[in-house]
């Protein structure tokens, strides 16, 4: 391996084709940078060389490199190897140049920087600053970056590269927030799937029984042998489910999900609440008529679904046992429009000013 390689490209072997371009036709064909100049792991011309230790050989490259190049695509964050030169190449001397490859964002990429210090590697405007500060850096003449050759250069990478990724696309990353989701979705499932194992158990003994019964009586006992849950005791499970799903929201948002759900015509005054609304409303939880938005995100429209089953079963004809001990542990109307209910029944503080 050459010693005077200052240039260091971290990327994962699966994208070699968008390097070996980019090198050719970025650094090399529009900059005049010289190839011994390039360390890269799979580029002809610039890999390690044949019974080299690579481990010895990235090190050392990353170490006298000047600017290290991250190329984060899909394939780069699945990589151990890749992981690991980015974290050493933060620790390096040299100016590290992040470039992410859709579908890789601001908000996927995962190092720990600022979005202006990350490139777009298909945006012409990055490129022009790539190559500027390679220019400052290795002090390459303007004689040997001539203007027209670098943009015909340029657009022809990002033309190229465009369409290899076209014929070669990459999965969708998730950002932490979706791959939570998903796991929560999971565990919800895979609850409610061993909830309907035990219920079809339950039900099969049950049938069982009733074949062997003799009579009402017989019939009668049964029934109550499996009724194990009273309908407080459901009405119980569905507040505790709705104070759950609401409980994270400032009182100000609360109050706008409960002035939406109720349909009633509350004025919201929130200017006193302005970063919990911009906070809401980013996240679709909300809109600018100051209205819940419940179509648009999992959580809103899991709140709604909660709402709908509760407002379900006070709409049932329930027994007077019910009423009689809802009465004893609440004063609140026996409503789900009224705010007092979702006070004290709900365990819920909401604003609407």
């Amino acid at each position: 391996m050459q010693k005077n390689q200052d240039i260091f490209i971290s990327h994962s072997g699966q994208d070699k084709q968008i390097i070996d371009d980019f090198i050719d036709l970025i650094l090399v064909g529009g900059m005049s940078v010289p190839i011994d100049k390039i360390f890269s792991s799979s580029s002809d011309g610039t890999k390690i060389k044949s019974g080299t230790d690579w481990r010895d050989s990235i090190l050392s490259a990353l170490q006298n490199a000047k600017i290290n190049f991250l190329f984060i695509s899909s394939n780069y964050k699945e990589s151990e190897v890749c992981m690991n030169e980015m974290g050493a190449g933060w620790v390096t001397s040299a100016k590290v140049i992040p470039l992410i490859i859709e579908p890789i964002n601001y908000k996927t990429v995962g190092v720990i920087q600022e979005p202006i210090q990350i490139e777009k590697l298909l945006d012409e405007k990055s490129l022009d600053r790539i190559k500027d500060l390679l220019q400052e850096t290795f002090e390459i003449p303007n004689s040997l970056i001539k203007s027209d050759r670098w943009t015909a250069k340029k657009k022809e990478f990002v033309l190229k590269t465009k369409a290899f990724l076209k014929a070669n696309p990459f999965k969708k990353p998730l950002d932490r927030q979706e791959f939570d989701d998903l796991i929560e979705e999971n565990n919800e499932l895979e609850t409610t799937l061993t909830k309907i194992i035990e219920e079809k158990n339950e039900l099969e003994k049950l049938v069982e029984d009733l074949k062997n019964a003799k009579d009402k009586s017989d019939v009668k006992e049964i029934v109550k042998k499996y009724s194990n849950t009273t309908e407080y005791d459901e009405f119980e499970i569905l507040t505790q489910k709705v104070c759950d799903s609401l409980s994270d929201f400032h009182p100000i948002i609360i109050g706008i999900i409960f002035k939406t759900f109720s349909n009633k015509d509350i004025t919201i005054k929130a200017l006193a609440y302005s970063e919990e609304v911009d906070e809401a409303l980013a996240n679709d939880y909300i809109n600018e008529e100051l209205e819940a938005v419940f179509n648009k995100t999992q959580k809103m429209q899991k709140i709604e679904m909660l709402l709908d089953k509760l407002s379900l079963f006070l709409s049932k004809d329930l027994s007077s046992e019910f009423h009689e001990q809802y009465e004893n542990e609440y004063d609140a109307p026996f409503s789900i429009s009224n705010k007092i209910f979702w006070k004290d029944v709900l365990d819920l503080n909401l604003y609407f000013s």
